[in-house]
């Protein structure tokens, strides 16, 4: 039996970030699949108008680091479709899609590369969440998904700038879902172990690849729920495979 909140999606509208990459491409084949209407957004021009055309689906080049491409990105989707149901901010970089030096030395900075992490990371999905909020309330509620990944959950010794900004995208998810709640509106946070194809990404010995195409249903499913304020790890060889972390609290807060 097919999930009612899957069904449900017919004709519904949503916007990915970072649409051009490995994630981006196989959520919007999972959400045209269930009839969504699927606008791409993306820094990468060329990669992406020519995945949209193969998905026949729309491409706008966006640098997320920039407020005024965020709110172009939402009004855009409205002037083509009229609505916005779900946002999915999935754009990110590291230090190794940078070029930047690894593994990572605190007392040698890489000013530019740290600079732009945090920009993509944290500024784009703060601007976005901005921009999204009066479309998705004005059309009586939506979902919000942000990619952040285990190493928002751990810390990773090879790349703390990266780390810094996965962490903090999980804070700002939990401290948005009660005010966003009053508008209808869920966000969550997505946190993906290394995914990729296996001739594009490699990970060490014994760590397992997560398949963009399994990631997808992921999201989708916590976009889905109508649960909000949650961190989700998504990592290989789970079950189940999508695992909601579970903060503790502290004494007196």
């Amino acid at each position: 039996m097919i999930p009612s909140a899957l069904t449900s999606l017919n004709g519904k509208v949503a916007v990915i970030t970072g649409g051009a990459g490995v994630i981006g491409e196989a959520l919007a084949e999972y959400l045209l699949t269930w009839g969504v209407r699927v606008v791409l957004a993306d820094i990468d021009c060329q990669k992406g108008e020519a995945l949209s055309g193969r998905l026949g689906c729309e491409f706008l080049q966006v640098d997320v680091s920039d407020d005024c491409e965020n709110q172009r990105m939402i009004e855009t989707a409205l002037k083509h479709h009229g609505r916005l149901d779900l946002v999915f901010l999935n754009a990110g970089v590291s230090s190794q899609s940078l070029s930047a030096p690894l593994p990572y030395d605190p007392a040698k900075i890489d000013i530019e590369s740290y600079r732009r992490i945090l920009a993509v990371n944290i500024d784009g999905p703060v601007f976005g969440v901005s921009a999204a909020i009066p479309a998705l309330a004005d059309n009586g509620g939506g979902a919000i998904v942000i990619t952040s990944s285990v190493a928002g959950l751990i810390p990773w010794a090879l790349d703390p700038v990266y780390t810094i900004s996965k962490h903090g995208l999980i804070g700002y998810v939990r401290s948005l879902a009660n005010e966003l709640s009053t508008r209808d509106i869920t966000i969550n946070a997505i946190c993906p172990g290394g995914t990729g194809r296996p001739d594009t990404i490699h990970l060490p010995p014994g760590v397992a690849l997560l398949a963009p195409e399994i990631l997808a249903s992921a999201m989708v499913a916590v976009a889905t729920d109508g649960e909000t304020g949650r961190a989700a790890s998504v990592v290989a060889n789970r079950d189940p495979v999508v695992q909601f972390f579970g903060f503790g609290e502290v004494e007196g807060f």
